[in-house]
């Protein structure tokens, strides 16, 4: 059916992405998926794809979430780590309130005052804060960074930081 088809390709799409660095969404889409260029090869990041990217699509769609046309739906909005408030149309847009949401509320690792040392990230994410505080000091500039309620971040793949959860956190989340 056309909503298998959908989701097939959705997947596969994840699966070449998943894994690369460097995307840059383009301005043309094949069904329900955008189309990344990368700088890496497809086949590394086919055999590098890691199970969290690959299983987001099923989370997405399981929560209600589908592409609706070419302006909707999950995407990337930075390739650099960046902290910034949410707009409601962004959110809106974004389709934010179908993606999967985690919490450091039943993870010991993530418990409030905790800090993680040098954590990398095998993915990329762009996260929306429903609730919580957490600092993030990037390993580039050692400069400590607070995320808020109400902000996206994007954390690219490689990202290295130091993170603290400063209030126990909830948070809606995209990976690619």
């Amino acid at each position: 059916t056309y909503f298998t088809m959908k989701n097939a390709l959705f997947t596969a799409v994840t699966l070449l992405i998943g894994a690369s660095n460097g995307f840059t969404p383009s301005a043309s889409r094949n069904l329900s998926c955008r189309h990344y260029s990368s700088s890496s090869s497809a086949q590394h990041a086919v055999q590098e794809g890691h199970p969290a990217v690959i299983g987001w699509p099923e989370k997405y769609t399981e929560g209600g979430g589908s592409i609706q046309d070419e302006t909707t739906g999950p995407n990337i909005l930075s390739t650099e780590f960046q902290i910034q408030k949410a707009s409601p149309s962004q959110l809106q847009q974004l389709d934010v309130d179908h993606w999967p949401t985690w919490t450091t509320s039943d993870k010991p690792k993530w418990s409030v005052g905790n800090q993680v040392v040098d954590k990398e990230m095998p993915y990329g994410e762009l996260s929306y804060v429903l609730s919580g505080k957490l600092e993030i000091i990037p390993q580039s500039t050692g400069v400590p960074e607070i995320v808020n309620v109400g902000d996206f971040v994007t954390f690219p793949k490689g990202f290295v930081a130091s993170w603290k959860v400063l209030e126990e956190l909830t948070w809606h989340y995209y990976l690619y």
